[in-house]
């Protein structure tokens, strides 16, 4: 254990871990406060704590052996996620910015389908520097947009998951993919991206309107990144010697 904290200390400058804290500090304080709000309902404290959990991503990655091309991602990673992960649970659930800010939801999305693109190009990087080979920025990028793909799909099985467990749990289903109708009614959560032609379409629709702003989101990035591939010298060589930039952190050693 002690060996694992070296590593993690070596590989990522002290402030980055104070950065992830003044994160993580709001998210115990939701996690504990949702045990104590009335109505009660078990979701809420379950959820966040399921997303508090998801902030250590990077020292997870940390735990594994040498050879694992996790062990060479970026801390920087960590830090995009956990401020997308505090902006969604601790805004848009705990505070409920889902409902309360029209576009809250609708911005997460875009934002975090354009993220997605840039957590795979650092993982395609991470797997180009364990091997110590090159590749196409084209098909680097191309493989970046499908890893945004899977993440976003990923993200709403979770949403859809958490959802069934809950109902178990409580008797009612959770509202993590805020397909609740009569939660939406009178609050700006009522505006979907495309307004249904009936009523019993809002669901789908709100869904619908979440993979369209992934896509855009995405498409943003793909081009951003095919201008400016930051981790890559000319159009086929990766540049191996990078420095780290604001995204990407510290190297790991």
């Amino acid at each position: 254990m002690r060996n694992y904290f070296k590593r993690i200390t070596d590989s990522c400058p002290k402030y980055y871990f104070i950065f992830w804290w003044l994160f993580r500090i709001p998210m115990i304080y939701a996690f504990v406060a949702g045990f104590f709000k009335e109505p009660f309902d078990i979701t809420d404290p379950l959820q966040v704590g399921a997303n508090f959990l998801c902030m250590f991503i990077w020292e997870i990655f940390m735990l594994f052996p040498e050879k694992s091309v996790f062990r060479h991602v970026s801390p920087g990673f960590q830090t995009f996620f956990i401020i997308g992960i505090f902006c969604a649970s601790f805004g848009g659930k705990f505070m409920n910015f889902y409902y309360d800010v029209r576009w809250w939801d609708s911005a997460l999305h875009f934002i975090g389908g354009a993220a997605a693109v840039f957590y795979g190009y650092e993982l395609v990087c991470a797997l180009m520097k364990k091997e110590k080979k090159s590749s196409s920025v084209v098909l680097v990028i191309i493989a970046s947009v499908g890893f945004s793909f899977i993440a976003s799909t990923l993200w709403e099985l979770f949403e859809f998951s958490f959802d069934q467990v809950a109902g178990i749990m409580s008797g009612y289903p959770g509202d993590s993919q805020h397909w609740s109708l009569e939660l939406a009614l009178n609050t700006p959560k009522i505006n979907t991206l495309f307004d249904p032609i009936v009523e019993e379409r809002w669901p789908i629709m709100d869904i619908m309107g979440d993979i369209v702003l992934n896509t855009l989101g995405a498409a943003l990035s793909y081009v951003i990144l095919t201008v400016y591939p930051y981790r890559h010298k000319g159009k086929y060589k990766f540049d191996f010697e990078a420095k780290e930039t604001a995204l990407s952190g510290a190297s790991n050693k």
